[in-house]
């Protein structure tokens, strides 16, 4: 497994579907077991005459030059933007991170850092907007956005487009996080309760994920994690602590919980990962399933962003709009075992990486397993991060 599909998730009304158990990443075996800038010109004619107009469609802006970009390694996406790099004569200078927060830090730190590109997690884009780091995108040079999945493309929890339809960010990879377990050591299992059975003691993994665990564990409860009232900490805390009861111990990261589901030493996992399907399928093992339970779960997405004091504007919107080629975001899926959110890019995954979602059902997966804000810094009625950020300490002290 590769150091960036490890760090990936480190994180308009749906159509009304059945509330029924929504499988996500059935391996292959599982499966079979079970825009352009030329100008467009209208003709209208009669008997008499006839007339031409030109209309220019949208189109990228001319690209070249460096982009300093600021982010995960692997979302630069070097091998499947090699090709429009070359092009292009455009060269990526990456300065990779090693925990979300040093973006901010960075660019709060001199006004911009001197970086062109960054990604942010849809749950930071409160604080982004409180801090002001992220710009206004021109969509009039974002013509592949039209490709968008409707989801993405719209305006939910304005993760992405601000109420006044400003667009500050373009949603490029997701996943979606739910009940990962091996299908040869259990039956289906449809509820995060089921989990807690006795028979499961010690064969249970979980992450060292604090906001992951909030929001699992809140939307279990029924909460938005999010906004999660202080006199429901304790709850959350409870139920948490009854999860981690039943493993062995918290593991490092998703490649270290796919490693326990392989060996045997664990049977299922609490806020399991698709990708974790694939990971397992990597290392010989192909009866890994990840499905969200009936209480739900939560998915995560990071869009691509323009900091203040970009120096190379145009050609950072140019790279952006191509990251939207539909054979682009397919191979950027699979380099990084996640989501595409083009809808043409679904009939160019490769098997493996299209069986990680049902994106025939997108629309019902992602009500039942929504994007969230994170906590807020500073709230006198909410759970800040602080204050979960101490009480997962806790939780895993008292383990």
């Amino acid at each position: 497994m590769n150091r960036a599909a490890r760090r990936a998730l480190s994180r308009r009304e749906l159509l009304r579907r059945s509330g029924a158990l929504v499988a996500i990443g059935m391996t292959p075996a599982m499966l079979a077991a079970c825009g352009g800038d030329d100008a467009t010109t209208t003709t209208s004619s009669a008997a008499a005459e006839t007339t031409s107009t030109t209309a220019a469609e949208p189109a990228a802006p001319a690209a070249s030059g460096t982009i300093d970009f600021l982010s995960w390694e692997g979302y630069d996406i070097p091998d499947p933007m090699k090709p429009w790099k070359t092009e292009n004569s455009v060269e990526i200078k990456p300065t990779y991170i090693a925990n979300h927060d040093e973006i901010q830090t960075k660019l709060k730190a001199g006004g911009g850092g001197g970086y062109d590109l960054i990604t942010y997690y849809q749950g930071y884009k409160p604080l982004y907007t409180e801090l002001d780091i992220i710009e206004a995108l021109d969509e009039a040079k974002l013509p592949n956005l039209a490709g968008l999945f409707p989801y993405f493309a719209g305006s939910e929890k304005n993760f992405w487009v601000d109420e006044d339809g400003t667009r500050t960010g373009v949603p490029w990879t997701w996943g979606s996080i739910g009940i990962t377990y091996n299908t040869e050591k259990t039956s289906e299992l449809g509820s995060w309760y089921d989990l807690l059975d006795p028979k499961f003691k010690g064969k249970i993994a979980m992450v060292d994920d604090p906001q992951g665990s909030l929001a699992l564990t809140s939307k279990i409860l029924g909460y938005d994690p999010g906004a999660l009232p202080k006199d429901k900490l304790q709850e959350v805390a409870d139920l948490l602590s009854k999860f981690l009861a039943q493993t062995k111990g918290i593991s490092a990261s998703f490649g270290d919980m796919t490693t326990k589901l392989v060996s045997g030493e664990a049977v299922a996992c609490y806020q399991g990962w698709a990708a974790m399907n694939s990971f397992a399928l990597d290392a010989g093992l192909k009866t890994v399933l990840t499905n969200v339970p009936k209480e739900g779960s939560f998915s995560f997405c990071d869009a691509y962003a323009l900091p203040p004091g970009s120096d190379n504007i145009d050609t950072v919107l140019a790279w952006i709009n191509q990251s939207l080629d539909p054979v682009v975001n397919a191979r950027a899926a699979e380099v990084l075992v996640g989501g595409v959110t083009v809808e043409a890019s679904v009939a160019e995954l490769n098997e493996t990486t299209a069986a990680l979602y049902p994106y025939d059902e997108l629309d019902s997966l992602l009500e039942r397993a929504p994007f969230f804000n994170n906590s807020p810094l500073e709230s006198d009625e909410f759970v800040t991060i602080q204050e979960w950020n101490d009480k997962w300490t806790e939780i895993k002290a008292g383990a």
